[in-house]
């Protein structure tokens, strides 16, 4: 497995730009003024940004537990957790302790209940009536950390049998999971109350399908599989999958989202059969790139300057107007990432066996999402 996957920190980038646009209103503006067809818009929707962010932090962090693994012999779970606390938790809870002061001094943008269920990592469950916008990107990084609890110490126990068994697990899991959201999605009562799609039992699914990439990916007993991951062909299919609303139109959820993410997948594993190709190019284009290095600093920040939408009541005092959020936004961002977030990557480092060719390679998988 590659160190780093070229490519990879420009799908970041392209994802959390899903997510900056549609908290901005562009797509919506641009629905209104006829210039975003209806069916194009969920292709580009900050759902589907969120999504891919999924698929490429299943499938990188079991690359590198498998990795490790081979590596080492073992996964050290303790290394694991500690390296993802130091990514995840200091920017996460300096966004949560600055929203609060917010709230108290300076304009009331989130209920106690949601900030209790941001700060517990339980935004994905959050009742829609205790929804608080500056808050509700958070529910991505609810879904990762409860995927992330499990995942490494079943994939430690999986290698004591076979990786084809963890295989069968994870797309049975996702298949499930997946029926299950149909089900509940046509229960009006619970619909109404929750965000069921980002219920992590849910929502999960999407990292579980990243997983089950990367083991097919780092498999030896999979070259059939690669080969044809390899191959023009699926990346042909992978656009036409994540396509397909174009044609097909609105198809019934969930299943315009397995068709969708099923597309992300197999672009993900096209991209690291080719790194060399014009498309990875492209994707590594410098300022692409940079974007993508510091996604997870720019989702965190966009909640707080943006929220989830550009609705402002009269005279509300934050989130400020989108075109100052924006501004805050750009600056922000990149000043978090090198003066604040780095600082953390670089404790992480001692905690790695087998270390990224990057510091932050391991963790910069969260939109996280």
């Amino acid at each position: 497995m590659l160190d780093k996957i070229r490519g990879f920190d420009g799908l970041r980038a392209l994802s959390v730009l899903f997510v900056i646009l549609t908290h901005l209103g562009i797509y919506t503006t641009a629905q209104s003024a006829g210039w975003l067809p209806e069916t194009a818009a969920p292709i580009i929707s900050g759902t589907t940004g969120v999504q891919i962010f999924f698929v490429l932090s299943g499938f990188l962090i079991t690359s590198l537990l498998i990795g490790e693994q081979r590596a080492t012999g073992t996964i050290s779970l303790k290394g694991f957790y500690i390296r993802r606390a130091l990514r995840i938790l200091p920017l996460y809870f300096l966004c949560l302790v600055l929203t609060w002061f917010v709230d108290v001094f300076v304009w009331p943008v989130a209920s106690d209940p949601a900030l209790i269920f941001a700060a517990t990592f339980n935004t994905s469950f959050i009742p829609r009536e205790w929804y608080s916008s500056i808050l509700g990107h958070t529910w991505s990084l609810s879904v990762e950390e409860h995927f992330y609890i499990v995942w490494p110490a079943a994939l430690l126990l999986a290698y004591r049998f076979s990786y084809g068994r963890a295989l069968r697990h994870l797309l049975i899991g996702s298949a499930i999971s997946l029926a299950l959201l149909a089900v509940a999605l046509r229960i009006e009562a619970l619909d109404d109350a929750y965000f069921l799609a980002r219920w992590s039992i849910f929502a999960g699914a999407w990292i579980a399908l990243g997983c089950a990439a990367a083991i097919v990916v780092n498999g030896g007993e999979y070259r059939g599989a690669n080969a044809f991951l390899a191959s023009h062909w699926a990346l042909a299919l992978a656009v036409a999958l994540f396509l397909h609303s174009l044609v097909l139109g609105f198809l019934p959820k969930p299943l315009d989202e397995i068709l969708r993410v099923g597309g992300a997948v197999l672009l993900v594993c096209w991209i690291v059969h080719n790194q060399k190709s014009r498309l990875v190019e492209t994707l590594e284009y410098g300022p692409l790139a940079y974007l993508g290095k510091i996604s997870y600093g720019l989702y965190m920040w966009q909640g707080f300057f943006l929220a989830t939408g550009p609705g402002r009541a009269p005279g509300q005092l934050w989130p400020l107007n989108p075109g100052l959020g924006l501004i805050l936004l750009c600056v922000v961002a990149p000043l978090s990432y090198h003066f604040f977030e780095k600082r953390f990557l670089r404790l992480s480092a001692a905690y790695r066996h087998s270390a990224p060719s990057r510091p932050d390679a391991e963790t910069r998988t969260a939109p996280a999402a």
